[in-house]
């Protein structure tokens, strides 16, 4: 990881380090953005070519996304 990229992780767009307070607060929103991602990613995973063509997207492309972790957008 790049130092700019470190120090928007650790200290936030601001560079202010989040408080414990403000983390909790948005702990439940990433597990929820996580979940939704994931539920997603499998559902994406069980659709056949004919419903894949119907949306533009081809088999390698779904096979790319479903192989990312939960965490990445």
């Amino acid at each position: 990881m790049n130092q700019i990229a470190e120090s928007r992780f650790s200290y936030g767009v601001s560079g202010v380090r989040p408080s414990l307070g403000h983390l909790l607060l948005r702990t439940p929103g990433m597990l929820n953005l996580w979940y939704e991602r994931s539920r997603q990613r499998r559902h994406l995973a069980r659709l056949d070519d004919r419903l894949l063509r119907d949306i533009g997207i081809d088999r390698a492309t779904v096979e790319m996304e479903i192989s990312k972790p939960f965490w990445r957008p």
